[in-house]
């Protein structure tokens, strides 16, 4: 006996209809928003506040900080509104985990996806172990508390020197 049949099928009748009908997408591609015209956000007067208040605390965070000599730290900090105000509170901090001999720096360099970290370095002349405590000190007593309002914009680490 011979199990073999001249035609096989899978028992699924399609409709008889072209593959083109058969592959049309569900639903229509999405369209583009409408751009919107308004009033705008924010009025000239609370810009120029804006300005010279950032200049206030850029200021202030060059008593703390050394920036560097381009303008990527003064970009930063001012695309990056809240960071200012959490690196003044976190100057006396850093002086009583490291140290007043200690020299923090800020650096905002790009990264290979061309984003921005801001990064407060403490510049340690010391032992590894030391300044691996001072951090660790720094980070458990302070910044692990207020990590969040930086929206992970902002990083404190060291460099030996």
């Amino acid at each position: 006996m011979n199990a073999y049949q001249e035609l096989q099928s899978s028992g699924i009748h399609w409709p008889d209809r072209s593959l083109a009908e058969a592959y049309q997408p569900v639903q229509p591609a999405p369209r583009q928003p409408e751009p919107r015209c308004g009033p705008a956000i924010v009025e000239p007067r609370q810009m120029v506040e804006f300005a010279a208040q950032n200049e206030g605390f850029l200021d202030e965070l060059r008593k703390h900080y050394v920036f560097p000599a381009d303008s990527s730290v003064r970009d930063f900090l001012t695309v990056h509104r809240t960071v200012p105000q959490i690196l003044l509170e976190a100057a006396p901090q850093l002086i009583r985990c490291f140290g007043a001999t200690a020299v923090f720096t800020l650096r905002a360099p790009i990264d290979e996806g061309g984003s921005r970290t801001l990064y407060a370095v403490a510049m340690w002349p010391g032992a590894l172990r030391d300044v691996r405590d001072a951090l660790e000190r720094f980070d458990r007593e302070w910044w692990i508390a207020r990590a969040g309002r930086a929206a992970g914009y902002l990083e404190f680490t060291y460099e030996l020197v």
